[in-house]
């Protein structure tokens, strides 16, 4: 599955984890900065063309996520902060084995239209109806921070733990098998 998060330039451009997960790898793909104008996509492949630089994101639950932020026209820098703080511009992201929890600030886009793009695992998340018809009208939608992307899908429910690993308590466990929320925020 897959969810595309378009930014335009009036937009809110810091980008959060949408789950509570663990770094497993980063990887940074250099490549143009070609406007994410929804009449340029249609152009020019900005998403396998740009710049990009992809956080592996593993959660129980959800499986392995590919967190793939896209530089874009105007936007040539994708900093990092995470919890420890700024990590400078286009650093190797997040160590592996760096714990995230959900709605936790990973970093920003400088000014202009981007993209983030979650890559989900088969039938790990059931996409909320609202997103999935608009999906199948090729129709963007509005949506805010903490609005949510879906539920867990039929393999993520069949292979739900009861408890959660990394040592977390049962508090954190639940909030962790609660739905993801979208990313990037879109309000300011």
């Amino acid at each position: 599955s897959i969810s595309i998060h378009r930014l335009a330039p009036q937009d809110y451009h810091r980008f959060h984890s949408p789950i509570d997960c663990t770094v497993v790898g980063t990887r940074c793909i250099n490549g143009e900065l070609w406007t994410v104008n929804p009449v340029a996509v249609n152009a020019v492949d900005v998403f396998t063309e740009n710049k990009r630089n992809v956080v592996y994101l593993r959660s129980p639950i959800y499986g392995t996520v590919a967190y793939i932020n896209v530089g874009a026209h105007m936007v040539g820098s994708i900093l990092y902060t995470g919890p420890q703080g700024p990590m400078g511009p286009d650093s190797s992201l997040l160590q592996p084995g760096q714990r995230l929890r959900k709605g936790e600030d990973m970093g920003y886009f400088k000014f202009g239209g981007s993209t983030v793009i979650c890559l989900w695992e088969k039938d790990r998340i059931r996409f909320d109806p609202d997103l999935a018809k608009r999906s199948e009208e090729s129709t963007e939608i509005l949506v805010r921070m903490g609005e949510t992307l879906g539920t867990p899908g039929p393999q993520a429910v069949d292979k739900a733990p009861t408890a959660m690993p990394f040592g977390m308590d049962q508090e954190e466990a639940a909030m962790a098998r609660t739905p993801p929320t979208l990313l990037p925020n879109y309000t300011s």
